[in-house]
């Protein structure tokens, strides 16, 4: 199972995205594709900061995602918050590659795919626990 950092899903949805193509790859080959609570707050954040839209249609762009198979699963925010503080002491990362790594772990995901150059700078470390970094 793959869980899908947030900037695969902006490049996927922003057809002038830089990465489109290499995000329409990943999304469309049909392996179980997962995000959480977390990247569905970044996107909302990084939609509301980076563009006009208004809230009714960044809730169509979250909306839209079940359509390419992206599913959210709901996972206990406490527990992954408190597995997010252990990895902290582990991987030296930014707060939100943190959170995201967690909630990959808690949900039993396999790969953390992203186009974030600092994951697989990590690649090792976050392979420790129990996730393989893919970058497309």
């Amino acid at each position: 199972m793959n869980y899908i950092d947030t900037n695969v899903i902006i490049s996927y949805l922003n057809r002038k995205d830089v990465n489109h193509s290499r995000a329409l790859k990943i999304l469309d080959k049909g392996d179980k594709t997962i995000t959480s609570p977390i990247g569905i707050l970044e996107l909302r954040s990084i939609l509301s900061t980076t563009t006009n839209l208004d809230g009714d249609e960044i809730e169509a762009f979250v909306d839209y995602l079940p359509e390419i198979r992206l599913e959210v699963p709901d996972v206990d925010m406490n527990t992954v918050f408190s597995n997010a503080s252990e990895i902290a002491l582990r991987i030296r990362m930014k707060t939100m590659g943190i959170l995201h790594l967690s909630a990959g772990v808690i949900l039993n995901a396999s790969n953390f795919v992203t186009f974030d150059g600092e994951f697989k700078e990590k690649e090792n470390e976050i392979a420790a626990i129990g996730l393989k970094i893919i970058t497309g």
